[in-house]
């Protein structure tokens, strides 16, 4: 996905103030997020976005993660796979 497409579905659900300003706060690049969460995989972990990110996470850079999730599981675009660890990618609309 392109920050293009993220910010076009980010506008269409009604959230891309919401989230443009949730990543600055918890200090994700859209880029970053474009790339490595919607990337191509169908799931996602806080684990391995965290190391893409920060290399080596402490719980602090995992608890950010995960509330990056949860932010975009809020707008439709990530759903929780059972466990507060794995989330799906939601197919575009």
């Amino acid at each position: 996905m392109t920050v293009q497409e993220l910010k076009d579905r980010l506008g269409r659900a009604g959230h891309l103030d919401e989230i443009e300003a949730q990543l600055a706060r918890l200090g994700f690049a859209p880029e970053f997020v474009a790339h490595n969460v919607f990337g191509g995989a169908s799931t996602v972990t806080v684990t391995h976005i965290a190391m893409l990110w920060q290399g080596m996470p402490n719980k602090h850079d995992r608890k950010r993660t995960r509330a990056l999730f949860e932010a975009l599981s809020g707008a439709g675009l990530l759903a929780p796979s059972g466990d507060d660890e794995t989330w799906s990618i939601v197919s575009g609309t």
